[in-house]
């Protein structure tokens, strides 16, 4: 007994010694096969692990795996998803457009309509598909890098701040259901127009408080003389003489705003500091407390002031004219009066609403849904604004539709917050937090109480052109201590949801026609903005880093010819180097036919590449956009190749293949 278990022992320690002995002079395996190739199995090792683990676990129903694990995780997760999605249908969606805008989003809209009328009652998903096809007329090709240009076309198309073209004839389908909504609408034109009615009116009331008056009366500060000021009319009555005229003119609330606007104003136009602080007094507060929290919008104001009393000059003295930098005065002089609506106004307000769709709060390069009428058509367009987002997101190609953080949190059922609001409207946002840092300091109530300040603010034109309420009878409810932060809840919520709640709950459900509710779950507004729009900021590197090189030129591999080659590829990315960052994008979108790169290695369908012809300096180069592939002859100089690069990359008009 004790020999058989000796026996075993015996061999075990002497194994031991021999794999210590080869450890510490080196064993025949590891001399053949280095620490770094070892370490690489490893490493790949370990990486498969962890994508079997993250996909097994990180698909149960609430797992984190995915949240911790980053972008990455969640891509890849999103795109087998999709991948999922588009290997269950059988059908592809084609469409036949043109390149014009008004044509190109008609016909796409009413394919849309059409396809998804036939397909409704098949599933969740009516507008699934396996793969999208695009026909530009009198453009060859079909293929994805068609696809690819469809979307950037039709994105630009509907960004643009230009009119709709009629969309009524978008709307097929069912002729039953729209002949009902037809006949619904002919049934509340009466309704709607004494409705339109009472909303001019409102607009009215609201533009007549964004709009500066000449007739205000002139400002004088407390500490300033009680002379003679730029005013309405000629002669020394219409001047405050007096601490009691002064007084009579404004509240004490307003007074108190013209304290501290007052010093502002005379730090740009010191010679009508007093006027120009008279007329902007007379707008609403909210407006007012923009102006003290934001340079810029102050400026803009007080250009417009000066614009106006120089359509007055008569009744200026010699020397405040001089005074004045005409040189450098506003040009928008023909701003119109509010009017009211005549009938046949009030009738094409019914019948359509050709306003764009949508619009750039602060001219930063993301839009916003525009309110409108919220008229079937226009209902009908953001629905399929949000299936094209669909579609792009379904079959993994980039669509550079730029929303603001707000919309995307909307669409993804993300609950938006007050800090969104610093996305949307940065200066408005500003204003607010420093009401809300005064209104938290000791003098907090009289700096509310000086504002004059209630649950009523004024809508911009983008926005409706409205005076709303925050709150049942709000316009009598006074903001205070207490109320000020439900005031600045409110503000923000109003402006980024309340007004164009209808365009983005059709957008949503655009999105949900194509692809399943739960596979945007996990994801956040930045993730959802790099599936949908790559990223446009095109970094070198990392262009390089996805780029592979075939050599066709004919010449040897070897020697001079090899030396030749790897030189016109340092050429290249020398060229590529010196380029803006809009032509690079040029460059991607005349190589891939998409002006920006995905966010990833996945995103690519296939990877990007160069084949480098045969020496020809006449020709330019010209790209295979369906495999992502450039060709380029191998030019004489690197002068000629800079220069004919960037004359192909110029050209718009070209057929994608």
């Amino acid at each position: 007994m004790s020999v058989a278990v000796q026996g075993p022992s015996t061999s075990m320690s002497t194994t031991t010694a021999e794999a210590s002995n080869q450890i510490k002079h080196g064993s025949a395996f590891s001399q053949y096969i280095g620490h770094e190739i070892l370490l690489g199995r490893w490493r790949l090792t370990l990486d498969l692990f962890g994508r079997v683990f993250s996909d097994d676990v990180g698909a149960e129903p609430g797992s984190v795996i995915s949240d911790l694990g980053g972008f990455y995780v969640k891509e890849s997760r999103f795109r087998r998803d999709m991948e999922k999605i588009r290997n269950g249908q059988q059908k592809d969606l084609t469409l036949d457009v043109e390149r014009e805008r008004n044509a190109i989003i008609q016909s796409t809209f009413k394919q849309l309509n059409t396809q998804f009328n036939r397909r409704t009652g098949s599933s969740d998903q009516a507008l699934a598909v396996h793969r999208i096809k695009v026909n530009f007329k009198d453009e060859p090709g079909e293929g994805s890098g068609v696809a690819r240009s469809f979307f950037t076309a039709i994105a630009q198309y509907l960004l643009m701040e230009e009119k709709l073209p009629n969309l009524e004839s978008c709307m097929v389908g069912k002729s039953v259901q729209y002949n009902l909504i037809q006949r619904l609408r002919s049934r509340e034109r009466e309704r709607m127009r004494s409705a339109m009615l009472q909303r001019q009116r409102s607009r009215e009331r609201a533009e007549t408080r964004q709009r500066l008056s000449y007739d205000a009366a002139p400002f004088m500060p407390s500490d300033g003389p009680a002379g003679p000021a730029p005013g309405p009319g000629p002669g020394p009555a219409s001047q405050p003489d007096s601490e009691s005229d002064r007084d009579r003119d404004f509240s004490p609330q307003r007074r108190q705003l013209g304290e501290r606007l007052y010093p502002k104003v005379h730090a740009l136009q010191p010679s009508l500091a007093s006027k120009i602080t008279g007329m902007l007094l007379e707008l609403s507060p909210a407006q007012l407390i923009l102006l003290l929290a934001s340079d810029e919008s102050l400026r803009q104001r007080i250009d417009e002031a000066v614009d106006i009393i120089m359509l007055h000059g008569r009744d200026l003295n010699p020397e405040t004219l001089l005074d004045l930098d005409i040189f450098n005065l506003s040009s928008d002089r023909g701003r119109r009066g509010p009017g009211s609506l005549r009938g046949s106004d009030i009738e094409d307000e019914l019948e359509e609403d050709p306003t764009p769709l949508f619009w750039q709060p602060g001219k930063m390069g993301f839009y916003s849904p525009r309110a409108g009428k919220n008229t079937p058509e226009r209902l009908n367009a953001f629905r399929n604004v949000g299936r094209i987002i669909g579609l792009a997101l379904l079959t993994n190609e980039i669509c550079p539709l730029f929303f603001n953080r707000h919309v995307i949190k909307y669409l993804l059922g993300r609950t938006i917050n007050w800090h969104d609001f610093a996305f949307f409207d940065p200066m408005m946002y500003e204003s607010l937090r420093k009401l809300v840092l005064e209104a938290e300091s000791k003098d907090g109530e009289a700096n509310l109480k000086a504002l004059d300040l209630n649950f009523c603010i004024d809508l911009g034109p983008e926005e409706g052109s409205e005076q709303v309420e925050l709150i049942p009878h709000g316009s009598s409810v006074e903001v205070t201590q207490s109320r000020v932060y439900d005031y600045v809840r409110r503000y923000a919520q109003y402006r980024m949801v309340k007004t164009i709640e209808k365009p983005l709950e059709n957008m949503k459900s655009g999105i949900f026609d194509v692809i399943s509710r739960n596979s945007l779950e996990g994801l956040t507004a930045e993730d959802f903005r790099l599936l949908l729009n790559g990223v446009g900021e095109i970094d070198l590197q990392t262009l390089i880093s996805y780029t592979s090189f075939n050599d066709e030129s004919g010449k040897s591999t070897t020697g001079d010819n090899g030396e030749k080659v790897q030189r016109f590829k340092r050429w290249f990315w020398s060229i590529v180097e010196k380029m803006s960052n809009l032509e690079r994008q040029d460059l991607v979108y005349f190589w891939m036919s998409s002006p920006a790169l995905p966010a990833s290695e996945e995103g690519f369908q296939p990877m990007p590449s160069i084949t480098i012809r045969p020496s020809d300096d006449n020709h330019l180069p010209t790209a295979n956009t369906c495999i992502s592939r450039l060709y380029i002859p191998m030019y004489s100089t690197k002068a000629i190749l800079r220069t004919k690069l960037l004359m192909a990359i110029q050209t718009k008009a070209f057929g994608f293949v």
